[in-house]
């Protein structure tokens, strides 16, 4: 399937992979998208779309726009914005894959600025918190957040979905929080849930800053975390300030023969140092075994 309008834009490649959402037939698409749709919404597309016979979705949407940037005629583009079919399009896991949202997304976001605060305010209106908000949902919009500039004009409402009885949702919310949020007291609750992979993304979050001295003390408590997950993030980051010990960790546990610490620690330095500790070789002399003991971070910064 090709993107055309899209790609002028975007760069968007004229081929995907297949994915499951593809299956999905055109007139389940457009009923997906047009369900919350006003009235005066459905009339109006009525008249360019054929509801017994609809056209694919994502190339309907990908002319409207490309109709908008290079012939100045945004009519089509106006009514699937302000029909907020967009809106649901790119939060509906079932209608868009997770790329070609992220895609459409920034084409709204061109349009309207607000584009991002619309979508996680959606997944509240008219429902019942937390029971029927559905994860699929959340977990999409928080997919597409995480790939746009900076949320943090969002962090309070992103806060909110912090406490969302699903731990998938909570890792995907801190890893985003960590990286935007300036409040050392929001980073404290956020750091005393007790799902290892919501404090690990947290510290992973973090690492996304240029400057991490305001949240040292989190990485110092994360060297003591019993989860190796979570004490990976926190030896990474510590590597990259320059800490030899911890780099002489670093690279003991990337040649550990337990396999979840030698993973562990190679994801953690792949993102916070580009693999960059993990994949030298010497390893300092005065640490020689980890496997099969208790590690004990060595002494603070010379």
């Amino acid at each position: 399937m090709q993107a055309l309008g899209f790609g002028k834009v975007l760069n968007l490649k004229a081929t995907r992979p297949i994915s499951p959402v593809m299956e999905t037939s055109h007139l389940d698409v457009w009923t997906a998208v047009v369900s919350e749709a006003t009235p005066n919404t459905l009339e109006r597309l009525g008249n360019v779309i054929d509801f017994a016979n609809p056209p694919e979705f994502l190339s309907f949407v990908s002319r409207q726009w490309d109709l908008y940037k290079s012939a100045g005629d945004k009519s089509g583009w106006d009514l699937l914005m302000d029909g907020q079919i967009i809106l649901r399009a790119v939060g509906h896991p079932s209608v868009l894959s997770v790329q070609d949202a992220i895609r459409l997304s920034e084409c709204a976001m061109q349009n309207d600025p607000l584009f991002d605060t619309k979508l996680l305010r959606r997944l509240l209106a008219n429902r019942l918190w937390p029971e029927e908000v559905p994860a699929d949902e959340v977990l999409r919009a928080l997919e597409i957040l995480a790939r746009l500039a900076e949320p943090q004009r969002l962090a309070m409402t992103l806060l909110k979905f912090s406490k969302f009885p699903d731990r998938r949702v909570q890792s995907k919310v801190a890893k985003i929080l960590g990286r935007t949020v300036d409040s050392p007291d929001l980073v404290e609750e956020l750091f005393q849930n007790p799902d290892p992979r919501v404090r690990s993304n947290l510290l992973e979050g973090i690492s996304q800053r240029a400057e991490i001295g305001l949240f040292q003390s989190f990485i110092e408590r994360g060297l003591k975390d019993q989860h190796h997950r979570v004490s990976s993030f926190a030896l990474a980051l510590k590597a990259r300030q320059g800490h030899a010990g911890s780099k002489a960790l670093m690279r003991l546990r990337g040649n550990s023969r337990t396999e979840i610490l030698k993973k562990t620690a190679a994801h953690a330095d792949s993102i916070v140092n580009g693999s960059g500790v993990v994949a030298e070789a010497a390893v300092a002399p005065a640490v020689s075994e980890i496997d099969g003991e208790t590690e004990a971070h060595p002494d603070k910064q010379p």
